[in-house]
């Protein structure tokens, strides 16, 4: 069956389809400003659903605060896609010596220890939503830094 005229033909356009394959990580690469800019636009329109339905001033301001937020990150997406800002979408990962590295580092621990602070003294749920979250914001970043940072070195 190998023997056969077209099993060479067929080898080399099989060889030639895959030489043209586009790699995943390009992809992704294409994708990914348009997930994240859609994210935003969900913030954006939950941070405005948020501050409308507010029965207190905290809810009040922490929906309104997300949405601004949301609307500038999305305004910084957009412009970067337009190549007129930053060079990347998560440009905060970009640590890469000791001292900013520290310094940014306690700057996410204060800022999800206020998170935590936050959500524990609060009697709305939009107030403690809002807490938590900047917990979990400080510590990703945290941990993101440290990973971007070692990696840069490793390589």
């Amino acid at each position: 069956m190998l023997d056969q005229p077209g099993t060479d033909e067929r080898q080399s356009r099989l060889a030639e389809i895959e030489a043209r394959r586009v790699p995943l990580g390009e992809v992704a690469s294409w994708f990914a400003p348009w997930i994240l800019a859609g994210i935003l636009a969900v913030v954006l329109v939950a941070g405005l659903w948020c501050a409308s339905s507010a029965t207190d001033a905290g809810g009040y301001a922490v929906g309104l605060a997300a949405a601004a937020l949301a609307f500038l990150a999305l305004l910084w997406e957009l412009a970067t896609a337009l190549g007129r800002g930053g060079s990347a979408a998560f440009a905060i990962w970009s640590v890469e010596d000791e001292t900013s590295l520290v310094v940014l580092i306690v700057l996410l621990a204060i800022l999800a220890v206020g998170g935590l602070v936050l959500a524990a003294r609060s009697d709305g749920a939009a107030a403690s939503g809002a807490g938590y979250g900047l917990l979990v914001f400080g510590l990703v970043f945290i941990f993101a830094n440290l990973k971007h940072y070692f990696d840069r070195r490793e390589g």
